[in-house]
């Protein structure tokens, strides 16, 4: 009997420690106070249908699309009405974690790596292709953004880097082969002393990007991190820059990004106990 007890303890305790090293829910990690580095100059609480909004992109100045990460439709919101305009379905449910457009076309990444692409994304009749990569669900793909001065995509890993243990991979997806390249594009170091305040016991956590957009302006590569709120900030040549600690009284689960073509930065936040949002944010 005491040998079962035993057992049953040891069971136990193992799915804890695997739960709270690998389970994608947010928490925060010990680190040290800090001083919030950026001011938010508005925000926008969203509809029920975008309680889980997971990535988005603009159209135009006042239009934006979006993804949640349950069902396969782009959403068209408005941002001066602050209402949907339009849904447009192009797949099954699934965990979509990514979006991007591409001039007339449209991308939308899911968490095992498969890429939708959407073609005439705003037509009456879109065309759906589906692109298979070697990011597996167990790397769980999460950020994606179009880089049209390179004509490819960058997808992020959020969990396990398929190549490294050290490193978390931002890959390219080239926009005429249709394939991604087994080399990263930038990779961000886990050891990194930019990451010096992030305190935690798995390497794997101290950063877990959630989304990544390229600054119209600068070219600097942008990557939100939603399960301990940060934004990491590279150069276009992929050294870190800066990193921001974000408060998760106001970014409780940072998963999207989007520029204005003025730069102006947008970030969404899924939604809790209080609405989805989406923040325009202006860092220091």
């Amino acid at each position: 009997m005491n040998k079962i007890v035993a057992a049953i303890t040891i069971g136990i305790l193992a799915i804890v420690a695997f739960v709270y090293f690998t389970m994608d829910f947010p928490f925060s990690l010990d680190r040290k106070d800090f001083e919030e580095e950026y001011t938010i100059q508005q925000k926008w609480d969203l509809p029920k249908r975008l309680e889980e909004i997971s990535g988005m992109d603009f159209i135009d100045d006042e239009r934006m699309a979006a993804i949640q990460d349950e069902e396969g439709i782009i959403f068209i919101y408005n941002l001066t009405s602050k209402k949907i305009e339009r849904e447009i379905k192009f797949g099954k449910s699934g965990d979509y974690e990514g979006f991007a457009i591409v001039r007339n076309d449209a991308f939308v990444l899911r968490s095992d790596g498969v890429l939708f692409e959407v073609k005439d994304y705003l037509g009456k009749n879109p065309k759906v292709t589906e692109h298979k990569t070697f990011i597996k669900a167990k790397h769980n793909a999460e950020g994606l953004c179009a880089d049209l001065k390179n004509n490819r995509l960058l997808l992020a890993v959020k969990d396990r880097d398929p190549l490294s243990n050290n490193t978390k991979g931002i890959y390219a997806f080239d926009l005429k082969s249709k394939k991604l390249l087994k080399t990263p594009a930038f990779a961000i170091d886990l050891k990194d002393p930019i990451f010096e305040e992030v305190k935690t016991k798995n390497k794997l956590t101290v950063m877990m990007p959630s989304e990544v957009k390229i600054h119209p302006k600068t070219g600097d590569v942008y990557i939100t991190d939603a399960r301990n709120p940060k934004l990491l900030i590279l150069s276009p040549d992929g050294r870190s820059k800066k990193l921001y600690l974000l408060k998760r009284e106001k970014f409780y689960q940072p998963e999207g990004i989007a520029f204005r073509k003025n730069g102006a930065l947008f970030i969404s936040n899924e939604g809790h106990s209080d609405p989805a949002n989406i923040l325009e944010v202006e860092l220091q």
